[in-house]
């Protein structure tokens, strides 16, 4: 069905899935003898290009722009070439790096220490770039507040205007919790319209969301947010009806009830039980939970399927990240033990 309905969208997924890094490269990458090695490595996979322009001496955060750069510009490019219904779904998931930018522009107003100079290094500029959206940031730097901020992305219509004002209204009923207010709910703002995406593409962003609900759950009981906080943070679908309710008990018993979900599962097969040690390994985990399903997801819908498509597409912008830190513990000559403790989940 999908091959008739929409013909274009196989050959681009497939070309996603081409790029993707075997799970054994990962490997021999997180054990580099010294970054000389890991560009040796990097060289053999679809990240060549970047290869190129590192030495021994660049610096873990250049190494993290080359490398989303490239991802950014390859999704965005594949995005703008695909049915509309797929193409808004995926445009809508990639908007996630501006977002980023947002919340670093939020994170300086909350802070009392926001001026557009300051502003204005902290935001990653090759995501507009990629985009083709510059002109949103410049317009936003014109404000000089959150609540201004709010307003100007409202003029926009920028799908962060709402999620902004229900932030905003939150952090001044709690004081003390402003950022994680603020980043969680700004996160919140490219991931849940997803689950409003043409059948199949939910299949996809509904594992997305849960990891999100686990992640904002768990945490609130790591930090000790007010159970009013992590209750208004959640997305109220998936399995985050039932975590709100659960916020009230103890992390133990929340752990219990984690005990069966794909992601947390795994670390706590793994010997992981402490609240803090599944917290620290929830992103590894989820990228080889995802992967795998991602992988389920193009067998049974075949590359045709939009569920297909946003499935690589989360999958390579994951991958980029996970390689970044990669990089880092690299470039840091981390012992042996300290890395596999760190991706003891990905090596193993």
């Amino acid at each position: 069905m999908w091959v008739i309905r929409n013909p274009y969208i196989g050959p681009r997924v497939r070309g996603v899935k081409a790029r993707l890094i075997s799970m054994d490269q990962l490997r021999n990458m997180i054990f580099s003898t010294s970054v000389d090695d890991f560009i040796s490595l990097l060289a053999q996979t679809s990240y060549r290009g970047i290869a190129d322009k590192i030495t021994r001496e660049t610096p873990p955060e250049v190494v993290s722009e080359l490398i989303q750069g490239l991802v950014v510009n390859e999704l965005w490019g594949m995005a703008s070439t695909m049915p509309n219904e797929v193409r808004d779904a995926l445009k809508t998931y990639l908007l996630r790096y501006e977002v980023d930018n947002i919340k670093a522009v939020v994170r300086l107003m909350a802070s009392g220490q926001y001026s557009r100079e300051r502003a204005e290094k902290m935001i990653k500029w090759y995501f507009e770039d990629a985009l083709g959206r510059r002109f949103i940031m410049v317009d936003l730097l014109n404000a000089s507040n959150v609540d201004e901020l709010a307003s100007r992305l409202a003029a926009l219509r920028h799908q962060s205007h709402e999620y902004l004002l229900k932030a905003i209204d939150l952090a001044r009923n709690n004081p003390g919790f402003d950022e994680v207010i603020f980043e969680t709910m700004l996160d919140r703002s490219w991931l849940e319209p997803l689950l409003k995406a043409a059948d199949p593409i939910p299949q996809v962003s509904s594992f997305m969301v849960n990891f999100f609900n686990i992640n904002v759950a768990l945490r609130s009981k790591l930090w000790n947010l007010p159970i009013p906080v992590g209750r208004a943070l959640m997305i109220p679908s998936g399995i985050g009806a039932e975590l709100e309710r659960r916020l009230q008990e103890d992390a133990p018993r929340i752990l219990e009830y984690l005990a069966g979900d794909p992601i947390v599962s795994r670390i706590l097969s793994s010997g992981f039980n402490e609240l803090s040690d599944v917290v620290r390994y929830l992103h590894v985990s989820y990228f080889t939970a995802y992967r795998r399903f991602a992988s389920s997801v193009l067998n049974m819908s075949t590359e045709f399927s939009p569920a297909s498509a946003l499935a690589m597409v989360h999958l390579r912008d994951l991958e980029a990240q996970v390689l970044s830190s990669i990089y880092n513990v690299v470039w840091s000559n981390a012992p042996r033990s300290i890395r596999e403790k760190m991706y003891l989940l990905l090596i193993s």
